[in-house]
């Protein structure tokens, strides 16, 4: 169709209004160039402005393809061909512009074929044609319009039929005599009477009755309401649910008056009976897991809103099942644990319909708890999830015992090393003690034969202080892998470290070490084996000094602070070498190749743990790049 069509003027009655003939597109075909200009002349002094004119059959078809057209006045004789042949041609390509035949050669034969073949119209060139010329124009295009006009109104009531025919649902219409005008084939097949039977019939006695409720036709300015669920029993004597929508309709071009209405019916049997089995089952099923009084039993739709709870459920998580239902389950996990619960549910398909999962809850007065669950996916039919059900308990006693299992496991395992440490230790004392001696005493006495600006004196001298190291580790390992005597005692935490920072404050400050000391002077006492904790501050504040780097300030700080309700909260930091990342983590392990964190020989960390853990306490390590270096110490008071 041609796209004037959608572009073009409005039809009102039987003139075409939003055009003037001046708005016209006219194309003068004719191989007279004089006679092309006196027609185009013609028609501007008559109103017409855009007039193009070609002189041939192939130049009319290279206008056409660039620019369309309301009217085409062609002439019958032409250099490549006649005006017949154009006519056959553009019906051939669905071209539907209007076309005027015009010829100097009158002949009925050869209008009646012009006619035939398409044209709107024939005239000759004889007399005053030209001034017949506008007023045939104006016709031929109105009347295209109208065609058009008409063929779209066609279309549209061709497709709405058929739209009416193939839609699924039932459409019943009738006028305001009451009388049943339109029955479509789903109608036929969900009540059972084809359209001959119903067209024409009383709607009130063979259709809106054979409803419970039965359908009303609204009054005069009422409003139809929108779905009602019917039911009717069928000529099988079965009875069908259906949802009704009656709609009131109304003719625009009358000034919206009312015409009749329409019923559209669908048919709902299939779900109602699946709810109704649905609510059978939700009874039998609520009975089951009320009286199952132990576990906690929900359902839940796949983004986690609840639709259904027990009542152990709600005792547990202290709501009400109305405040509960419609309530996302994952408002009680903690945002830690979403992650993998989440996880969890999307590992879910028809592979795997049922799987267990351990996760912590926050319960609003006991904080937070675990819970084992058993989650099972329903399906549909379809093959999809729709809901899954989960039957959970309390495990938090459960999980504590856990925990001080592993915790005594790990305390035996580390009471264990720290045995094997002391029996390495002994055996290394026996293995080196006495080539320690022998070293320390031959470079004392290879000392006393060089003068002292004799070469080889000074690595004689690095010998004597590398035996004296190497025996002080020894001495040091032997020491601290020695249980404890039985003899404790009460102690200020403040004042051993007081005393521990006089033994090494020389020495830092002989490194180039800064000290800063905070110590919290109110500090109860603790009740332990002080030499071995004034040990450990030593250990600390020796290991920060190691971590200093040549050309740096490096400052060392100490400070002390009560926990509650009863810890002691002890810290020694240093902005030196950082620990490395991937060592931190061992930090407190005994490591007998060498000291890779950068501090130490490699074991004392290890040692410090030790005496930390005899006296019930804890120790940590936090390390950045900044860099900063913290060995916090947690340690019991006596209060």
């Amino acid at each position: 169709m041609n796209r004037l069509a959608e572009k073009g003027p409005r039809l009102v009655g039987d003139r075409i209004t939003g055009m003037s003939e001046s708005a016209y597109r006219v194309l003068v075909v004719d191989d007279d160039l004089a006679q092309a200009e006196m027609v185009s002349e013609f028609l501007r002094i008559s109103g017409f402005k855009e007039i193009d004119r070609v002189a041939n059959i192939r130049s009319l078809w290279q206008k056409l393809s660039r620019q369309e057209y309301d009217i085409i006045l062609l002439d019958y004789r032409l250099p490549d061909g006649t005006g017949l042949d154009v006519l056959e041609q553009m019906a051939r390509r669905e071209q539907e512009t209007p076309v005027i035949m015009i010829t100097g050669q009158g002949s009925e034969r050869i209008a009646a074929q012009a006619i035939l073949r398409g044209a709107s119209d024939y005239l000759l060139k004889s007399g005053d044609y030209l001034i017949t010329l506008p007023a045939l124009i104006h016709k031929s295009v109105q009347a295209h319009r109208l065609k058009l006009s008409i063929q779209r109104s066609l279309d549209q009531i061709r497709y709405q039929a058929l739209l009416l025919n193939n839609v699924r649902d039932a459409i019943v219409v009738w006028d305001l005599a009451g009388r049943i005008t339109y029955w479509n084939p789903s109608a036929r097949a969900l009540f059972g009477f084809s359209a001959e039977e119903r067209l024409g019939r009383p709607v009130a006695q063979v259709y809106l009755s054979v409803f419970n409720p039965p359908v009303a036709s609204p009054k005069e300015g009422q409003t139809p309401p929108a779905h009602v669920t019917r039911n009717f029993t069928n000529r099988a004597g079965k009875q069908v649910w259906v949802s009704s929508r009656l709609t009131a309709l109304r003719d625009e071009k009358q000034n919206d008056r009312l015409i009749g209405y329409m019923d559209v019916t669908h048919d709902i049997t299939r779900s109602v009976e699946a709810e109704q089995a649905l609510r059978e089952s939700e009874a039998r099923y609520r009975a089951i897991v009320e009286d199952y009084q132990t576990e906690l039993i929900c359902r839940f739709k796949p983004n986690g809103t609840l639709t259904f709870v027990n009542e152990v459920y709600c005792r547990y998580f202290g709501r009400d099942r109305e405040q509960l239902l419609g309530m996302n389950f994952l408002y009680f996990i903690p945002e830690s644990e979403r992650p993998k619960l989440i996880q969890h549910l999307v590992s879910f398909g028809t592979e795997k319909s049922v799987a267990m999962l351990e996760h912590q809850v926050m319960l609003p007065e006991q904080g937070l708890r675990w819970m084992q669950r058993t989650d099972r996916a329903i399906f549909d039919a379809r093959g999809r999830i729709f809901e899954f059900q989960s039957v959970g308990r309390d495990i938090t006693e459960r999980k504590r015992m856990e925990a001080e299992v592993k915790a005594a496991q790990t305390h035996l395992i580390q009471a264990a090393r720290m045995a094997t440490i002391g029996e390495v230790a002994s055996g290394v004392a026996h293995q080196i003690y006495n080539p320690l001696t022998t070293i320390i005493a031959d470079a004392q006495i290879l000392l006393r034969s060089l003068a002292q600006d004799q070469p080889g004196r000074e690595s004689a001298e690095a010998i004597e202080q590398a035996g004296w190291r190497l025996q002080q580790v020894v001495q040091r390992l032997m020491e601290f892998s020695r249980p404890p005597g039985e003899a404790s005692e009460q102690f200020s935490i403040t004042d051993s470290i007081r005393s521990a920072l006089s033994l090494v404050s020389a020495n830092l400050e002989a490194a180039g070490s800064r000290l800063q000391v905070d110590l919290d002077p109110d500090l109860a006492e603790m009740t332990g084996y002080r030499p071995q904790i004034e040990a450990l501050w030593v250990n600390l504040l020796l290991l920060a000094k190691d971590a200093a780097e040549a050309g740096r300030a490096h400052t060392i700080w100490v400070s002390s602070r009560l926990v509650p309700p009863d810890q002691a909260l002890v810290e020694v930091s240093d902005d030196g070498r950082p620990i490395p990342p991937g060592q931190l983590a061992a930090v407190f392990e005994p490591n007998f190749l060498g000291p890779t964190s950068g501090r130490g020989t490699g074991i004392e960390y290890s040692i410090c743990r030790e005496i930390v853990r005899q006296h019930g306490g804890e120790i940590s390590a936090e390390s950045t790049p900044e860099p900063r270096t913290a060995i916090r110490v947690l340690l019991p008071l006596e209060l």
